[in-house]
């Protein structure tokens, strides 16, 4: 599967990401369907990255073995951190989640962390995404003149949204609330859902 990505790879920024996205908006309301766009974005989601999920996603989604993936789990391991304060150090706590920013592989290894949110949308319920970064863009086209569409394509929204919610919560993953919306585009004709 393809992942509709951009950040983190070369030429892919965030107006590859805008453009991609308002195209398939403007090419959907063009042809006289509205379209409902879900922003999704993730709440620390670099440092909300559970090592041990990730681990496993890397082994049995990528298929790493060996030493690679004994380099992956050692570029995770035994990262501690400490607090200063007033030129007090607090105990080292080892770091259990995240992933190292600024690093050259920390954005790879959270791109492969949320790659299954693209099989949520893509796959599974044939709703349009992008991903940029911790944000994900979820979008549907629905036919404002065909009831039974306009319904079935908000039920696989619907749908789609309950299980990447629970993919969240069991990837230890926490979706921002406040930066999530529901936004409805279309042309006058088709503003009453």
């Amino acid at each position: 599967m393809k992942l509709l990505q951009s950040a983190y790879k070369s030429g892919h920024i965030t107006e590859t990401a805008l453009v991609r996205v308002k195209n398939d908006i403007m090419t959907s309301i063009d042809q006289g369907m509205a379209v409902i766009l879900v922003p999704l974005h993730l709440s620390a989601a670099f440092d909300t990255v559970d090592h041990n999920v990730l681990l496993f996603r890397l082994k049995y989604m990528f298929g790493l073995s060996g030493k690679v993936l004994a380099s992956f789990q050692s570029y995770l391991e035994q990262r501690s951190q400490r607090v200063s304060v007033h030129s007090i150090l607090s105990d080292v706590q080892f770091v259990l989640s995240g992933v190292p920013r600024g690093s050259v592989l920390g954005p790879l290894v959270f791109t492969m962390c949320i790659h299954p949110l693209g099989i949520f949308g893509q796959q599974r319920y044939g709703i349009k995404y992008h991903l940029y970064a911790g944000d994900t863009q979820l979008y549907v086209s629905l036919d404002p003149d065909n009831e039974l569409n306009f319904s079935s394509s908000l039920k696989k929204l619907e749908h789609c949204l309950a299980d990447i919610l629970l993919w969240m919560t069991q990837n230890l993953l926490q979706l921002n609330d406040n930066k999530t919306n529901i936004i409805y585009l279309a042309t006058p004709h088709c503003v009453n859902p």
